[in-house]
């Protein structure tokens, strides 16, 4: 069975940086990709201010989600608060890992309620910096979320009573199977980022498919295995790399 591949683009706000963010509409219209979009409901990540504040931005979000985009609750504010890497250990910093469930629910609710304002329902969770636990999973489950665009895996599963999306790349990269999420930050993308995505799409549009259209399959041994084996491989490159810059 040949590779299939699902596009993420991350850190969507009122003062993303537009144009960037509507030459990534243009490919995904052109190509019909239906994208996974992480957006910061309230965003206070001083990184992600990369153009003035838009007032028109929970309108391009409804106009998103109306053409078959699919939303996702990315945080609340972006902002880390402590240094837990939580469910999936990338990042030692986090905006929910070790916090209270009280805490993280209270996060969430807000987060939520930004969206429901106006007229928009998050049907899949990002967490900033992969970092989320178990507190974070009961909070996501009050408000109607059971899907996570997270964890390295070869296919979808499900555990801990959620549906898991894999993200195992952060460019675009034939593989040989499985089920891949090419995560993107569209507000960090130069020229090169975007000529790589628009060839590989071109190349591989057949291969590109919806979450609507995802199998989940229990989390088994070969899930566990790909996970255990990927990231050293993929830290041992990291280091390879920066030995020869």
């Amino acid at each position: 069975m040949s590779a299939k591949y699902i596009v993420r683009f991350d850190d969507a706000s009122p003062t993303m940086n537009k144009k960037k963010w509507q030459r990534v509409e243009r490919l995904c219209d052109e190509y019909n990709i239906k994208p996974i979009v992480a957006i910061v409901p309230n965003n206070k990540d001083s990184d992600l201010v990369c153009d003035s504040y838009d007032s028109s931005f929970w309108s391009k979000v409804k106009d998103w989600q109306d053409k078959g985009w699919y939303i996702a609750l990315h945080g609340y504010e972006h902002k880390y608060v402590t240094q837990n890497s939580g469910l999936v250990p990338i990042n030692n910093r986090s905006e929910f890992a070790g916090l209270s469930y009280e805490e993280q629910k209270e996060k969430i609710e807000k987060g939520m309620r930004i969206f429901k304002e106006h007229g928009i329902e998050p049907n899949i969770w990002v967490a900033p910096a992969h970092s989320f636990d178990k507190n974070t999973l009961l909070a996501l489950r009050e408000v109607g979320i059971s899907i996570v665009s997270d964890g390295i895996a070869l296919y979808p599963f499900v555990k801990y009573g959620f549906k898991w999306i894999p993200q195992q790349l952060w460019h675009f990269r034939v593989m040989p199977f499985g089920v891949w999420t090419i995560c993107l930050h569209p507000n960090k993308m130069g020229k090169d980022d975007f000529k790589n995505m628009e060839d590989f799409i071109k190349k591989n549009k057949e291969s590109f498919i919806d979450v609507s259209s995802l199998k989940y399959k229990n989390f088994c041994v070969l899930n566990m295995i790909f996970g255990k084996v990927y990231w050293p491989i993929r830290r041992l490159r990291s280091m390879m790399r920066k030995g020869k810059s």
